[in-house]
């Protein structure tokens, strides 16, 4: 189901070939013009234009293979590929009805639902899937960003759920209400209580993290996750 809704990526898609169809007229009427009288600034929007030919009409076909391909072919969808990533011997991963079971079981049994995102006691499922046993960090972005267009400001608020397993994999999801974060980060911090979860402002230190700084964080993980078990051993023994 959720790979087939990648679907309503396509008017997205033809939005952005529009656009580079809008951006091809331009740039070949530049082209048609006498040049003898034109300034930099003249070079500067031709160029412009054929830039905006290849961005729009580059992001345009890749939007429609990924809405496609999801949609029609799941077993190498963006959320299979999240999956079989997890697993201890993706080359041997179970065809891709198994696959998805695998996280719909958990999260019938066990999901805790915040908008898009549901949490299980194994899976995470948002746009990808993450095993729960192997987030380090995650990390909540809550941001609004502002722009001026002529005379209006346009405001976008980004709301974002990005966890970075033991790999260095990150998989990432977008939701769309804003109360919803705060109490998703909350669960993960329940069911993955040895993970780190950190300021969306961290978040691109972490990715940048060299070897020696990535082995000595998971050495950090290992000792909390062992004084938690010893802590609750002990508990249980008392």
């Amino acid at each position: 189901s959720r790979t087939r809704k990648r679907l309503w990526s396509l008017g997205l898609a033809i939005l952005l070939l529009l656009m580079a169809a809008a951006a091809v007229v331009y740039g070949w009427m530049k082209l048609q013009e006498d040049k003898s009288a034109w300034n930099y600034e003249e070079y500067v929007r031709m160029t412009i234009g054929w830039a905006g030919v290849i961005l729009f009409g580059a992001s345009g076909i890749v939007t429609a293979y990924t809405a496609l391909r999801d949609a029609f072919f799941p077993a190498k969808s963006a959320l299979a590929r999240s999956i079989r990533s997890q697993l201890p011997y993706p080359e041997e991963a179970p065809e891709v009805r198994e696959l998805f079971a695998m996280v719909d079981r958990d999260i019938a049994e066990n999901g805790l639902w915040f908008d898009r995102v549901a949490v299980g006691k194994e899976w995470v499922l948002g746009d990808e899937a993450s095993a729960i046993s192997r987030i380090r960090v995650f990390f909540g972005r809550d941001e609004t960003k502002t722009r001026r267009r002529g005379e209006r400001l346009q405001t976008t608020r980004i709301l974002e759920l990005y966890i970075l397993d033991d790999r260095r994999q990150v998989q990432l999801t977008t939701l769309g209400n804003p109360r919803e974060l705060p109490p998703l980060l909350d669960c993960l911090s329940l069911r993955a209580p040895d993970a780190l979860r950190r300021p969306y402002s961290e978040y691109a230190a972490w990715r940048q993290m060299s070897d020696s700084e990535w082995e000595n964080a998971l050495r950090k993980y290992r000792i909390r996750q062992g004084e938690r078990q010893m802590a609750s051993y002990q508990r249980g023994g008392t």
